[in-house]
Formats: structure tokens, C-alpha cells, sequence
């Protein structure tokens, strides 16, 4: 009686596990994903609004530069749409301060950006790992600062093979394999391409060039996502043995692992292009009619919307490349580090040691 009420109650923890069951899946991978990550709604909206502070950091010294020059100088509202003429004349030196201050700040910014992301992707990992269900903020938190060294190395790494890539097809190999040997150009001609029988020609050998690094952009964040998961699935140290491992898992199921990461790529692509603009375009259009606070916290709101939604879907990235990889990795030789992970609901997971006995009293 005791065993069979312990069978049916780890086939129950199992099932109230998503990655953990194995049936017929009646939706496609990546909404499965994105519902998975949907649901977890406090984690998202933290990310959002954490992003969403580096946005405000660089604006705040342009909102405070304006309070200054504007007030009891220029009539209320009036500067709201744009900035006239006269304006940037009598303000050249200012703005182009601003501007030079907001390069400098813009690259510690996004280098920060890059850092918040790494300590994101570990958090999302340890959610969709864990067993156990509760307290996901804590448990969040807790995968990021625990991953976080090693997905930053990831990152250095990452960043090196998408400098080698801009190299190879920005730079010699490209100039003398397509550029020299392909179309017969001169090299004293590279830069301007005049020897080339129009200017469209020149435009459609650009677009060539930045469709081909955006396509391995694209490659390159899709091993990127799977290398983090090998790391955090395995519990592995090396981030350069979990990227050839990564790198070969997608050569040999390019489908099972880049079809979810598209689906997920359609619905971005799908918010960022038509629906952010159709909302964009009507909070404009509110703006244009009554520029008051109103209409700019309306555009405010469409873009912390689609900063949700955006950190929602690249949480269900990670929900799809941990279900792909636990049915296309081979197990390691050792136990699954997760499998007999203990803790509280809601807490760090521990593994339990030799000779260590746990009970549990009612």
C-alpha cells in the first residue's frame, strides 16, 4: 500500500513537471515554449523592468538637459513632436555634448545589457531544470548567480566567433574570394565597387553581405543557447567543450534544434514588426492630437509591452533547447546531476552526499 501511494505520487510530481513528461505533444515545440515561459509571469515582468532601467539611464540626461534649457524659455508643449530648427541652431554645442556623453555611457550600457543577459539565461535554466515548483523569483535568482561565470565565458566566447565571422565576410576573405576571384574586381577598387556595371549592383552585393552575417548572427546565438543548456543540463565547467558539443548536436539535428528557435524568432519578428507598430502608430497619433503626458506614457507602455514579450520569448528559448537537448544528448556516464536534487520548495536544489540520509515526517 505504502509503495504503490509512493508510485502514484512521483507519477504525479513527474507529470506536474513540462519537462519531464514524455507524450504526444499536441502544439508545436516552440509555443509549448512560449506558454511555459508566459506563465511565468513574475520572472518576465522583473526582466523587463530591470532592462528597462538601462533605458532610462540614458535618457536621464537628456530629460535633464531639456528641463533645464526649456524651462521659462519655450511655451508648454510646443517642443513635444519635434525639435525646430532654431532650436538645434541655438542649441548645437549642448546637443552635440549630449550626443558624445551618450556614445561613451551607450557602450557601458550595452556591455551591461550583456551581463544582465548572461545572469537571465542562467536563471531561466535553473526554473526549467528544477523539480520542484514554487518561489520561482528565489529560484531564479539563484540560477543566475550560479551560472553566471561560466555563461559569461560562453559569452567572450561567442563574441570571438562573431568577430571571426564580421571578419570573414566584411573583410579579406570575402574581398578576395567573391570580390577578386568571383567577379573580377580590382583590389584598388574595393571600396568604392566601380568597376561593377551599376549602382544596384553595388547595393545588391551589400545586401548579400549583411543577409549572409545576419544568417550566421542568427547560427551563432542558436549555439549560443544550446552551449549554455549543455552547461547547465550537464553541470559542465568547460564552456569550450559544451560549444563543439553544441556546434556538432546541431550539425547532426539541424531541425529538431533550429525549428523551435525559429517558431520563436516568427512570433518576435511578428511583434517587433507589426504589432509594436500598429500600437506605436496609434499612441502617435494620440500624441499628435494632445501631446500631454497621457499620450507619452502610452508610448511608454507599448514599449515596456513588447520588452515583455520579448524577455518571455527568449525564456521560452531556453524551455525549447533544454526539451531538445534532454531528447538528443546522450546521458552522461555519471548520474543526472538533477535527478536526485534535494532541497526546499523554492530553494537551492542540493545533491546529497555519501552516507547522507534524508526523511520526511508527517
Amino acid at each position: 500500500m505504502h509503495t504503490c501511494c509512493t508510485s502514484s505520487r512521483g507519477l504525479a510530481a513527474e507529470m506536474a513537471n513540462p519537462l519531464t513528461v514524455k507524450h504526444q505533444r499536441s502544439s508545436p515545440l516552440f509555443l509549448e515554449a512560449f506558454r511555459q515561459a508566459a506563465g511565468r509571469v513574475p520572472i518576465w515582468l522583473v526582466i523587463g523592468t530591470l532592462t528597462s532601467l538601462l533605458a532610462y539611464a540614458a535618457a536621464h540626461p537628456w530629460l535633464s538637459w531639456f528641463a533645464g534649457e526649456t524651462a521659462h524659455n519655450y511655451e508648454p508643449k510646443s517642443l513635444a513632436l519635434e525639435l525646430d530648427r532654431t532650436f538645434r541652431q541655438d542649441h548645437a554645442a549642448g546637443l552635440a555634448t549630449l550626443n558624445s556623453a551618450t556614445a561613451s555611457a551607450g557602450a557601458m550600457l550595452a556591455l551591461l545589457a550583456m551581463a544582465m543577459g548572461v545572469f537571465f539565461a542562467g536563471g531561466w535554466l535553473q526554473i526549467f531544470l528544477e523539480k520542484t515548483h514554487g518561489h520561482s523569483l528565489r529560484r531564479f535568482f539563484y540560477g543566475g548567480s550560479r551560472y553566471f561565470w561560466r555563461f559569461f565565458r560562453l559569452l567572450i566566447l561567442t563574441l570571438c566567433v562573431l568577430a571571426c565571422g564580421g571578419w570573414v565576410i566584411y573583410d579579406w576573405p570575402f574581398e578576395t574570394l567573391v570580390l577578386e576571384m568571383l567577379l573580377g574586381i580590382p583590389e584598388a577598387d574595393f571600396g568604392s565597387l566601380e568597376t561593377l556595371h551599376s549602382e544596384l549592383d553595388v547595393v545588391h552585393l551589400r545586401w548579400i553581405q549583411d543577409g549572409l552575417y545576419a544568417l550566421f548572427f542568427a547560427l551563432v546565438s542558436a549555439w549560443g543557447t544550446y552551449g549554455r543548456t549543455r552547461v547547465a543540463l550537464h553541470e559542465g565547467r568547460s564552456v569550450i567543450w559544451a560549444g563543439m558539443c553544441s556546434f556538432f548536436t546541431i550539425v547532426l539535428h539541424p531541425l529538431r534544434t533550429l525549428r523551435p528557435l525559429a517558431g520563436l524568432f516568427a512570433i518576435d519578428a511578428l511583434v517587433r514588426l507589426w504589432l509594436a507598430p500598429q500600437l506605436l502608430e496609434k499612441a502617435a497619433g494620440s500624441l499628435e492630437q494632445d501631446p500631454g503626458y497621457g499620450a507619452i506614457a502610452s508610448l511608454a507602455l507599448v514599449n515596456l509591452l513588447a520588452l515583455f514579450i520579448a524577455s518571455a520569448l527568449r525564456g521560452a528559448g531556453y524551455f525549447a533547447a533544454v526539451r531538445v537537448s534532454q531528447d538528443v544528448v546522450r546521458p552522461l556516464s555519471r548520474p543526472d546531476p538533477w535527478k536526485g536534487s534535494i532541497g526546499p520548495p523554492g530553494g537551492p536544489q542540493y545533491l546529497p552526499g555519501k552516507g547522507d540520509e534524508y526523511g520526511v515526517s508527517l
